[in-house]
């Protein structure tokens, strides 16, 4: 079962190998320090469930969690707004080709996003994505602030050319 999908994926064994024993090397990051030091902007926010309101739209509450991944190369989050009625992942990584952080973002809208994450500090950053599969908005800025115990977004989406302010929400954690 294993070796068609290993041949299937363009992995080829030497004969002898058993996929089952046979891993790939290592990738090589040129500074391996860096992809953790990047990471590490999202400790305040690891392990715990966020709670925000929006700061636009009456009544919308959204949840979002974050926790290390792959392990500890990526960090997931996932979030919830309006009860479960809209619901997101997103999978940050570290990318060696330009040393910065890249992320994808799947929604139960039927649409994704991806782009890159620049660190500003722990818990803040700023987000330029692309916007896929969602007539009328082309892409998306975030920022984000950490500051007492407050991790607050603010957004703008790019909408027939040009950047309209679309919100945020301010979270705080809950048990």
């Amino acid at each position: 079962m294993i070796a068609p999908l290993v041949a299937a994926l363009g992995l080829w064994l030497a004969p002898g190998q058993d996929a089952a024993t046979t891993r790939p090397a290592p990738v090589a990051i040129a500074d391996p320090t860096r992809a953790d030091t990047l990471l590490a902007a999202f400790d305040p926010l690891i392990g715990k469930t966020w709670r925000g309101a929006s700061i636009t739209a009456e009544n919308v509450v959204d949840e979002v969690r974050f926790e290390r991944t792959a392990g500890d190369k990526a960090i997931w989050s996932t979030h919830s707004a309006a009860g479960g009625a809209y619901t997101g992942d997103t999978l940050i990584v570290f990318d060696r080709d330009t040393g910065g952080l890249v992320s994808f973002y799947a929604t139960s809208g039927g649409f994704y996003t991806t782009g890159t994450v620049k660190v500003l500090g722990p818990g803040r950053f700023e987000f330029e994505q692309q916007v896929h599969g969602l007539d009328g908005i082309e892409a998306v800025r975030a920022q984000t602030t950490f500051e007492d115990n407050v991790y607050r977004i603010r957004s703008q989406h790019l909408i027939n050319g040009a950047w309209v302010e679309t919100g945020g929400f301010d979270y705080r954690p809950i048990d």
